[in-house]
């Protein structure tokens, strides 16, 4: 009897180190409160099919395949970056007006990209849920999130990996300023 207890408390003892270890772990990978600086890093990304123009575009994308500018951000349902993007898209001033703005919301079931769309109070953009990824990934050639594809009329003139989404929008901004800068030239 004595022998079953001492083994019983080493199982419970070897149980509370692990709940400790977890925890601790887990610690590490949730953001101090205060404000959350941000990676200003707008990169190229090499593997987008610049110049290129979908096949189609899905009923809530229609207006971005049109005429003039527009940029889709690509988020991911699991990808804790992209669950920034979104609170940064949604909650800090200057973004929520973004006119030429949708996203795409790239899940692995349509309920998860509902609730991510819902959670993160995105349906004041444009959006559309690509299930699997495989509307962006064959249109674009894209496969990581959080991306920003930029389009003229339709076509992909660049696209972007970043983290912070006022880094991003100058980034545009200087593109399209040096654009038409050598438009007028």
């Amino acid at each position: 009897m004595l022998v079953i207890f001492g083994i019983a408390l080493l199982v419970v003892a070897a149980a509370v180190v692990v709940l400790f270890a977890m925890l601790g772990e887990l610690a590490t990978r949730i953001p101090a409160p205060g404000p959350t600086r941000r990676d200003p890093v707008v990169q190229p990304l090499e593997e987008a099919r610049r110049g290129g123009v979908p096949a189609y575009w899905p009923p809530g994308l229609r207006q971005a395949g049109g005429d003039g500018d527009s940029v889709l951000i690509v988020l991911s349902t699991v990808c804790s970056t992209c669950a920034d993007i979104a609170f940064q898209l949604t909650e800090e001033p200057g973004h929520s007006d973004w006119g030429e703005l949708a996203v795409v919301v790239s899940t692995g079931s349509e309920s998860a990209g509902q609730s991510f769309i819902t959670q993160h109070r995105l349906t004041a953009f444009r959006w559309f849920i690509d299930t699997g990824g495989d509307w962006i990934s064959q249109q674009f050639g894209v496969r990581v999130s959080p991306t920003a594809l930029v389009l003229t009329d339709g076509r992909l003139s660049s696209a972007y990996g970043f983290h912070d989404v006022a880094a991003l929008r100058a980034k545009i901004a200087a593109e399209r300023s040096g654009s038409r800068q050598k438009e007028t030239a």
